[in-house]
């Protein structure tokens, strides 16, 4: 109905604008963001007024890492855009009033209430997307109301490939060209924020969306108080605003002057900042994890092996330093990827506390032990 009202309203086609939508998490905008600067490039595109309409919860880390890849931004609350008629309205119409030439929908996993209603609202003259993943309850669901939003969808394999190569995938065959990225980068040197201890220091992150990807708050409280007792490292906990309750927790069970709490305290920039200004990072299947992967910081990731392959675990070419710890029948079967990478590509109902605190300890113990 919304966009039957906002199509009423005729507007001429701008040539040579361009859309890009992209509305998934952080992580997700980590293991994408480096293939915008290729479009940027393109020849095709070069001379093209790019728009970014993005997760506004990546909006500081967007305009401090694609400032120079966008002409200019539309921000989009999930939440607000989900359950608030006016605010879907009138993001809709902006983009339909737009006359975008192109829009394209970046997302593997596409979504009919989010991506594809923005392409469907825009009546771009050409709107391009993924053939989109394969999860069946899904897929049947974009054959019959989305998938003809599109003048064009790009055929994806249904391997289950890890992320930052299905999104290479999808702009290789988007720009027809080869792409010369083994991995995705990032830096934080121009981040406006000093580091948080003058000590050398350890940074953990134990939020994580779902309490099935949490290793608890217990478990978290041991590894910390295990680390002050034995090493010389400072203690750094960070997480967003919403990841308070979970800190505060662990926190009252860790006294100590060594541990420095900024949960809350950072932008994104500065989060990036501070984990790069670490030794190791220990942490949940989150972004931080990703963070540090395109930083080059060593990480150990605590993960019940929810959507194994996609993206956990980094594959070896991209060599880092880095050490995955997983529930018991996935240590188990970690010479099968091809069972495992079958078995959890949606889910995981593994339970993530049968990690030890031991086994959590003596891999960071092995890490420290590569720190020059």
């Amino acid at each position: 109905m919304i966009i039957k009202i906002i199509h009423l309203s005729k507007r001429p086609i701008v040539a040579k604008t361009l859309l890009i939508i992209r509305l998934d998490s952080i992580g997700d905008y980590i293991l994408v963001h480096n293939f915008f600067s290729f479009v940027r490039n393109h020849p095709v595109y070069r001379e093209y007024k790019i728009t970014l309409c993005g997760n506004i919860i990546w909006k500081d880390l967007a305009e401090f890492l694609n400032e120079n890849v966008f002409d200019s931004f539309i921000w989009l609350n999930r939440k607000k855009f989900k359950w608030n008629f006016f605010y879907k309205y009138r993001l809709l119409n902006q983009i339909h009033k737009a006359g975008y030439e192109i829009v394209v929908e970046t997302t593997f996993t596409r979504e009919i209430l989010f991506g594809d209603t923005i392409v469907k609202s825009s009546k771009a003259k050409e709107r391009i997307g993924s053939t989109g993943s394969p999860d069946s309850h899904l897929k049947w669901k974009r054959k019959i109301f989305s998938d003809d939003y599109y003048t064009k969808l790009i055929t994806q394999s249904d391997e289950n490939l890890f992320e930052f190569y299905r999104n290479k995938e999808f702009f290789e065959k988007l720009l027809q060209t080869k792409i010369d990225l083994n991995k995705p980068t990032l830096s934080f040197n121009k981040a406006e924020v000093g580091p948080p201890t003058e000590n050398d220091y350890i940074i953990i992150v134990p939020g994580a969306q779902e309490k099935a990807r949490r290793w608890s708050e217990k478990n978290f409280a041991e590894l910390i108080k295990h680390l002050l007792s034995v090493y010389p490292f400072d203690i750094v906990i960070a997480g967003s605003v919403s990841e308070k309750t979970i800190i505060n927790t662990i926190l009252k069970e860790v006294d100590s002057e060594r541990v420095h709490n900024l949960s809350g305290k950072t932008t994104l920039p500065q989060f990036g900042k501070i984990i790069s200004l670490a030794k190791i990072l220990v942490s949940n299947e989150t972004s931080a994890v990703h963070f540090a992967a395109a930083i080059g910081t060593k990480f150990i990731c605590i993960s019940n092996g929810q959507r194994f392959g996609r993206f956990v675990p980094y594959p070896h070419q991209i060599k880092l330093i880095c050490a995955y710890l997983y529930p018991d029948y996935i240590e188990k079967n970690l010479n099968n990827h091809l069972l495992l990478a079958e078995q959890f590509r949606y889910e995981s109902k593994l339970e993530i506390n049968e990690i030890s605190v031991e086994k959590v300890f003596e891999t960071v113990s092995e890490m420290i032990g590569t720190i020059n």
